[in-house]
């Protein structure tokens, strides 16, 4: 038995290895298009962000290249991994200056608390 199910595991990868995967023409637009979303909302500025969107940037060129040579399994992961990487850029960017309102806010009530003690 388990040598049969060992044995359609490898069918399936083999199979998944011989198909070539298309790539809709979209895909490097919607990639090119998160980066610029993560950019605009300042993702430059946030540490984390702007490492992500570097990674997305790199990725996106190196698609561009493996695409250049037929390479369309690789460039459709590099594309995947570079839309993954400029989202995370992009929700990061949005976090910090939500973050950084509820750390005000906190302040405030610490110093609220402590001149209601004080009093």
């Amino acid at each position: 038995m388990r040598k049969a199910i060992v044995g359609a595991g490898l069918l399936l990868g083999l199979a998944g290895c011989a198909t070539t995967r298309v790539i809709p023409p979209e895909a490097l637009i919607d990639s090119e298009v998160s980066i610029r979303q993560a950019e605009e909302a300042g993702a430059v500025g946030v540490p984390d962000a702007a490492r992500h969107l570097q990674w997305a940037r790199e990725q996106t060129s190196e698609a561009r290249r493996l695409l250049e040579n037929n390479q369309r399994d690789r460039a459709a992961l590099f594309l995947q991994r570079a839309e993954a990487d400029a989202e995370l850029a992009l929700a990061l960017a949005r976090e910090a200056p939500a973050r950084a309102d509820a750390e005000r806010v906190r302040q405030e009530i610490q110093q609220l608390q402590q001149n209601t003690v004080q009093q």
